[in-house]
């Protein structure tokens, strides 16, 4: 599992500092009169799967948007219990993201980038490998609610980091 962090990593590095470059060039080469038309296609193939590979690694890190107000204040066993349903939830999503997305890249295979000679199901195809990641990343997560009534210990809820070896918050809340 570490070597799959590993290289979302840096898949996520270097496609988004390809993305940066490539979107600067254009506009300084746009500026100087020179249009690159593929650029914007090549930038949308590469934001996709940015997104969806880092919105996996958010998931691992528990860097997604959450509001806690009202569970922190409920007792330990409901919070796992709401952290349950809530990964149950995201599990059923990202199966109808994998499921139906997956068919969508199939339907349009032969459609192809205005400028690119590529097809444009590598663009469709980031939802259902991020959202496969992220199935995997809940899978673990419902192990682990379920883990914590079997032992009736619930210091490690589901906002948990997964890896052990993944950098934590500093805490005064910056990273």
């Amino acid at each position: 599992m570490k070597l799959i962090v590993k290289l979302e990593e840096y898949f996520v590095v270097v496609f988004l500092a390809a993305l940066i470059l490539l979107v600067f060039i254009a506009a300084v080469l746009r500026w100087f009169g020179i249009g690159v038309a593929w650029s914007m296609d090549m930038a949308q193939l590469l934001f996709a799967w940015v997104c969806f590979i880092g919105a996996d690694l958010a998931l691992r890190q528990n860097k997604h948007v959450g509001l806690d107000m009202l569970t922190t204040r409920l007792p330990l066993p409901v919070q796992n219990l709401l952290a349950l349903c809530n990964n149950l939830l995201m599990l059923a999503f990202c199966g109808i993201i994998v499921f139906y997305g997956t068919t969508l890249c199939i339907q349009n295979y032969q459609r192809l980038f205005n400028t690119l000679p590529m097809s444009y199901s590598l663009v469709t195809s980031a939802g259902p490998v991020g959202c496969a990641l992220m199935f995997t990343t809940i899978i673990r997560r419902i192990f682990q609610n379920i883990s914590n009534f079997s032992r009736r210990d619930f210091t490690e809820l589901h906002y948990a980091e997964l890896e052990p070896d993944m950098p934590e918050a500093d805490a005064g809340g910056a990273s």
